[in-house]
């Protein structure tokens, strides 16, 4: 069965109506695909969503629904969750010092949390894993990298 996995970018399109929403609506509503989040998104999708309520003038109303959708979708296991263990912070951390200062690129702490959280995934299920991103900069670090090419399919969705 294929396994996604989608960092946070990309999986508030699921919520939203923007012209990648029908792709990522129809990845996540597939019942012949796995799809994935890291347990860290579960904030920061409510940021996302806060984020945009108010760039739009929306209240709370809107925000909760968008919010519920996405715990309906963890209930319904169309999102399954993979918790952030000690030993992946540890992967993070080598990851953040091998890109950021060996290779001198720039990557976040939540997105080295769950790029690392894709890979093991991957080696988990012994697949490779359809990573979504919105996010050029963590695309082109971890395109850059021999392990996340070979376990990732890493995937852009230009915005």
């Amino acid at each position: 069965m294929p396994i996604f996995f989608f960092d946070t970018s990309a999986l508030y399109y699921r919520y939203d109506t923007h012209s990648h929403s029908r792709r990522v609506r129809r990845i996540v509503s597939d019942t012949r695909y796995d799809c994935y989040i890291a347990d860290v998104s579960i904030v920061e999708i409510a940021s996302s969503f806060g984020k945009q309520c108010r760039e739009r003038g929306w209240g709370t109303k809107k925000f909760d629904q968008m919010d519920r959708r996405f715990f309906d979708d963890m209930a319904v296991r169309r999102l399954n969750i993979c918790p952030i263990t000690k030993g992946l912070m540890l992967r993070a951390r080598h990851l953040i010092r091998f890109a950021g200062v060996e290779k001198k690129r720039s990557i976040k702490t939540n997105d080295a949390l769950i790029a690392c959280c894709s890979l093991d995934l991957a080696l988990e299920k012994k697949q490779r894993v359809n990573f979504y991103t919105c996010d050029k900069t963590l695309y082109s670090v971890l395109k850059d990298i021999d392990a996340f090419r070979k376990g990732l399919d890493l995937r852009l969705i230009n915005t």
